[in-house]
């Protein structure tokens, strides 16, 4: 805690926008008046000055970056966040944040109140010079508040005034969307105009579809192999948009779900539809605006008409077909996460395996067979697909049952364990806080990206600088997620609720009951799985010249699932006693 006699270490925050505001507000004039301002501080008895600079290194300057810029995609408050949770605990960098304006720092109040916050929980003081606002007293936080509301509201009345000038661009035909549909390109005044490269592409889809009567999936097939590019790809390519292809998939790589959606977009038709999203979630169709200006149609009213009945024709068949099918429940829906395609395909976040079923014939009589499988085996949803075996479901459910019967059995040990543990919920709270901090700064890492970008192209930073700031954001994200790895493995060992393990010994005797008569009480088993675990981690290992599997032979590299990971929703403790290797037999595959 700070005294009055505590010399207090001072972080400069400094933003400057557009040409206007480096002249009215520029580095050096709020740089001068930061420094002046802790100079103008009266000195500690001991003749100390009470505020000094905590150093160079911490006076952050973000050039060329707005005011209603996400904090964290502003480059230098990233770094400024960062090293302040990156600060071992209780030896803080600095003890003040010091701004020369409030709208130099946020524009809105959550945003800002959001950051005071943070810097309360870390005990660093907030400082506006110009307002003369200090957070460390109640009458600076009052202040702070009034100001945030005022300036909040001016850039609302500017939103305001932007909804009606998009209202009117949209009735004339401007589209406001980033990249415009696949067919399609934007003129010199943004408005739609035929592509005819893509077009040809979309009208091939209708007469394949509605002449030749060719599913999605066999247009899709076809569109592969005739090697047409995708729309993402095309985009890239006829400089729609900026950047790289998103997905990993081959270029030319088509879904049936693309297919059925340019199949149904009434914008070939030459009407344009806007305000689809209304509070970060698509609106029902009902409710979308409709531009009283029409574009070029690429498709005639017959053909595209006859596609959509046929299309609803197809959907009522699928469900139909659909409801015949029996009711299994699988067990581990949702869990499973395929650790081998990750490295193959570049996907950080890891496939969740699917339940799949099977007829199995053996001379007259046919049997089903249920098991789970990698969600990107499937050629017709990926270009690159997972080459391991599925797994039987019922010996895999078995097996994790048998761990959660062993969890179950045994609450007391847990409970005992989270007694022993003083101030566990404020300790979990607080990690859980850190967690999403540092969440948040890898997820707005492609804004700060995209930042230094443009202080690029505005000529702030050279290619030199560009190159060695996006490096940085690459090494920073790896500092990041080795963070939450970290606080991930502190929260697991910690991470018990009270009531969750009381509940356990009170109904000790019916879940047990219920795990025993496993495929009788499928639903209430399902339910009480999920509670506990979290993930299951499936790794594997190449295929053997020794191993039998069965099926039609591929010269797809083959894996076999070899060993499995659980992550509980308890004590890493317990984790570490019940779970153990997984070995898929061979034989049973």
């Amino acid at each position: 805690m700070l005294n009055d006699q505590t010399q207090l270490k001072v972080a400069f925050y400094i933003r400057v926008s557009t040409e206007e505001q480096v002249e009215k507000f520029g580095i050096p004039l709020q740089r001068n008046s930061l420094k002046s301002y802790i100079s103008s501080k009266v000195k500690l008895n001991d003749g100390r000055d009470k505020m000094v600079l905590a150093g160079k290194k911490y006076i952050y300057i973000d050039r060329g970056i707005s005011g209603t810029t996400g904090l964290e995609e502003r480059p230098e408050f990233s770094r400024l966040q960062s090293d302040i949770l990156n600060a071992p605990e209780g030896n803080r960098p600095f003890d003040v944040v010091a701004v020369y304006k409030i709208d130099r720092f946020a524009r809105k109040l959550k945003v800002l109140l959001d950051v005071i916050d943070f810097f309360d929980e870390k005990d660093i003081q907030f400082i506006s010079v110009n307002e003369s606002i200090d957070t460390s007293t109640p009458f600076g936080r009052a202040m702070l508040g009034i100001i945030g509301v005022i300036a909040e509201l001016e850039i609302e009345t500017f939103k305001e005034r932007s909804r009606g000038g998009r209202e009117a661009a949209n009735k004339i035909g401007v589209v406001m969307g980033a990249t415009p549909k696949f067919g399609y390109i934007k003129d010199i005044d943004k408005k739609l105009v035929v592509l005819e490269e893509e077009a040809k592409v979309v009208r091939m889809i209708f007469d394949k579809y509605v002449s030749e009567q060719l599913s999605p999936q066999a247009i899709a097939d076809y569109l592969v192999q005739g090697k047409y590019l995708s729309p993402d790809a095309s985009a890239v390519k006829n400089k729609k948009r900026k950047g790289s292809v998103k997905k990993k998939n081959d270029p030319w790589f088509w879904r049936s779900e693309k297919v059925r959606a340019i199949l149904s977009d009434e914008a070939y038709l030459g009407k344009y539809y806007y305000d689809k999203i209304k509070n970060n979630r698509v609106i029902p169709k009902s409710e979308w605006k409709l531009s009283p200006h029409r574009h070029q149609s690429i498709v005639d009213t017959f053909t595209f008409n006859k596609a959509q009945l046929m299309l609803s024709k197809a959907k009522s068949f699928s469900n139909s077909k659909n409801k015949t099918k029996d009711s299994h429940l699988y067990l581990l829906s949702g869990l499973l996460k395929c650790d081998c395609c990750r490295d193959d395909v570049g996907n950080e976040n890891l496939m969740t395996w699917t339940g799949d079923r099977k007829k199995i014939k053996k001379g007259k009589k046919t049997s089903i067979s249920y098991s789970y499988k990698c969600g990107r085996r499937k050629k017709t949803k990926h270009s690159q697909t997972c080459g391991t075996v599925p797994i039987p479901a019922q010996q895999l459910e078995e097996y994790v049952v048998e761990i959660v019967k062993g969890l179950i059995n045994n609450p007391d040990a847990v409970y005992e364990y989270y007694q022993q543990l003083k101030s566990t919920k404020l300790m979990i709270k607080k990690l859980v806080t850190e967690r999403k901090r540092w969440i948040k700064l890898i997820e707005n890492i492609p804004g700060v990206k995209k930042r230094y970008k443009e202080q690029h192209t505005a000529g702030i930073i050279d290619l030199s600088s560009l190159k060695k700031s996006i490096k940085r954001c690459d090494q920073d994200k790896k500092i990041y997620q080795k963070k939450i790895d970290d606080l991930d493995h502190q929260i697991s060992q910690k991470s018990v609720s009270k009531s969750y393990l009381a509940t356990l010994k009170l109904f000790k005797p019916q879940y047990v009951k219920s795990l025993e008569k496993m495929y009788k009480n499928q639903q209430e088993v399902f339910d009480i799985i999920h509670m506990l675990i979290d993930k299951i981690i499936v790794y594997s290992r190449p295929v053997r010249k020794t191993d039998k599997i069965a099926g039609r032979k591929t010269d797809r590299k083959r894996f076999i699932p070899n060993k499995i990971e659980i992550e509980l929703k308890l004590p890493q403790e317990i984790l570490n006693n019940l779970a153990t290797g997984f070995g898929v037999k061979i034989d049973n595959l």
